[in-house]
């Protein structure tokens, strides 16, 4: 690594001589007035404050994240606010208005990280729910409009724009989803009628992965959901949700304030993300941010300390690092470049248990985000594939081995692929876990293209079922195809999201497959989704 040597400091002007220039977006050491300080438009980064003495650090070299395709987050950039290292007045505060990207963070060594161009929309799921559908959308979302009681539209910026049908009575939310869902299967005619939608356990509150967009505005940090049309109207420095657990509030609430103040607005300038991970008990806080250095990392260890302190369990902190302060974070789809991971305090691996099944996986790896929820989807599985022992089941994009750990026993073997690295690790982690229960199941790692399935993976076992748990945009082209290819005895597709079933199942058809069954489950009470699991099964 390249160190860029290290200039000197440079002296105030006295009174007595010329005044000179400062750099551009540079503030100079002497006290002077700022011009108003703008909304969250186009901004200029200010690199961060070199360390005294030793080298700059740029990050880790431990690294986590592969190309794993999952859905992206609409996020734009943040504006900085980042305070200047001079003295100055401060300005009166404008409204939010929109803004663009930002360059990249500079290291402290003067080093700058080119930002990747990546592409943003302008307006969030739940903004668009609520906006006027076109004659053409056919989406699951327009569906479910025209059922919502009249009465019942949201007037909090909260419910608008985290929950979009948190404000019904549930009962009334699954008589809209089971008709709204009918009505889209009949329009798009789809094979097949779905079953009623089983519901969640828990309606509300129920949200065990949750995240907020950091922008640090003069002074303050805003913890807001995440879009530009998530921006407060009136203000408010923390955006809170029905669907989360009050214990993730309170962490929010203590780290906005704290992150306001002066000894830790360092990390607050360079935060991209706050994301709470964990299950109803326990919680772990990973901070997002697009620099990783010395003086920053100490910052976030002094916060930690307060953190432990918490009436709430906060039994572990990390910290990601993302210079390209990309539009995606954890769950979400992940850029191509490398990022680092760092742990702060706390064990090394998130942890969960259902139906006996004890689960270990790293804290970026994709987890169920309504923990209430997991042991139905689990069971309904289940009761669609009907395992036997003459069968072997292939799970596809399996993770820490969710499916794959707790069917084993009901198969003569299992093999499962998924292309993120940490959570293949995991799985076989979890394998000594849960060796008492019997059954065999190996990992393998890798993206799963057509390419792959046609050339690299073993040819099809005697017997074989498929599990295809894919993330929300689904699968890469032509790999259902290459799957009905294997002839499996029948295919379960779980679909987290329900625009895209539709051209789906037409490629399964294509290819000699019918749906058996459809079974949908309210894995995310509150929003405009479910999540359905198809029994396909050859055509007769």
């Amino acid at each position: 690594m390249s160190v860029s040597k290290k200039k000197p400091t440079r002296k105030p002007n006295s009174a007595s001589g010329p005044a000179k220039a400062s750099a551009p977006g540079r503030p100079s050491s002497g006290k002077k007035k700022s011009p108003p300080e703008k909304s969250f438009g186009k901004k200029v980064h200010h690199p961060a404050t070199a360390p005294s003495r030793g080298r700059a650090f740029s990050g880790f070299k431990k690294t986590h994240a592969e190309n794993f395709e999952e859905e992206p987050s609409r996020t734009p950039a943040r504006a900085s606010g980042r305070p200047a290292h001079g003295k100055k007045e401060s300005s009166p505060e404008k409204p939010f208005e929109r803004k663009g990207r930002r360059p990249a963070a500079a290291s402290p060594r003067g080093r700058s990280v080119t930002t990747a161009k990546r592409p943003q929309t302008d307006t969030s799921e739940e903004e668009s729910f609520w906006a006027p559908a076109a004659p053409t959308d056919r989406s699951f979302a327009s569906f479910l409009k025209p059922l919502i009681p009249h009465m019942a539209s949201p007037d909090a910026q909260t419910i608008l724009h985290s929950s979009p049908l948190a404000h019904l009575d549930y009962s009334v939310e699954l008589q809209v989803k089971d008709q709204g869902l009918l009505a889209f299967w009949k329009q798009h005619r789809l094979p097949g009628l779905p079953e009623q939608v089983i519901r969640s356990p828990k309606a509300r509150g129920y949200r065990t992965t949750s995240k907020r967009k950091g922008f640090l505005h003069g002074s303050t940090l805003y913890l807001l959901l995440g879009d530009k049309a998530a921006l407060p109207k009136n203000r408010q420095y923390f955006t809170a949700s029905p669907l989360e657990p009050k214990e993730h509030e309170v962490i929010y609430r203590f780290l906005q304030q704290k992150l306001s103040e002066p000894a830790f607005r360092l990390i607050a300038g360079h935060l991209n993300y706050l994301i709470i991970r964990g299950n109803y008990t326990e919680q772990a806080v990973i901070f997002n941010v697009d620099l990783m250095n010395g003086p920053l990392v100490r910052k976030m260890k002094l916060l930690s300390a307060h953190l432990q302190k918490l009436p709430v369990a906060v039994t572990a902190a990390f910290v990601y690092l993302d210079p390209s302060q990309s539009d995606y974070y954890l769950e979400s789809k992940r850029p191509a470049e490398t990022l680092h991971f760092k742990k702060l305090f706390g064990p090394d691996q998130l942890g969960a248990s259902y139906h006996a099944c004890r689960y270990q996986f790293h804290p970026t790896s994709f987890s169920q985000i309504n923990e209430s929820m997991v042991e139905t989807m689990l069971e309904r599985a289940r009761e669609l594939l009907a395992p036997s022992s003459d069968q072997s089941l292939l799970d596809l994009y399996c993770g820490y081995g969710l499916f794959s750990h707790y069917l084993a026993p009901a198969y003569r073997q299992v093999l499962a692929v998924d292309g993120e690295g940490p959570s293949i690790r995991a799985a076989e982690a979890n394998s000594r876990l849960n060796q008492k229960r019997g059954g065999h199941a190996k990992f393998l790692a890798h993206r799963i293209t057509v390419g792959y399935l046609e050339k690299t993976l073993p040819p099809p076992a005697p017997g074989e079922v498929i599990l295809l748990d894919p993330p929300r945009q689904g699968t890469l082209p032509g790999v259902i195809a290459a799957l009905a290819r294997r002839k499996p005895k029948k295919v379960l597709h779980i679909f987290c999201g329900v625009d895209q079933i539709p051209p789906s199942l037409r490629e399964w058809q294509a290819s000699g497959y019918q749906a058996r069954r459809i079974a949908p489950l309210d894995m995310f009470p509150g929003s405009a989704n479910l999540e359905i699991l198809i029994l396909l099964e050859p055509k007769a």
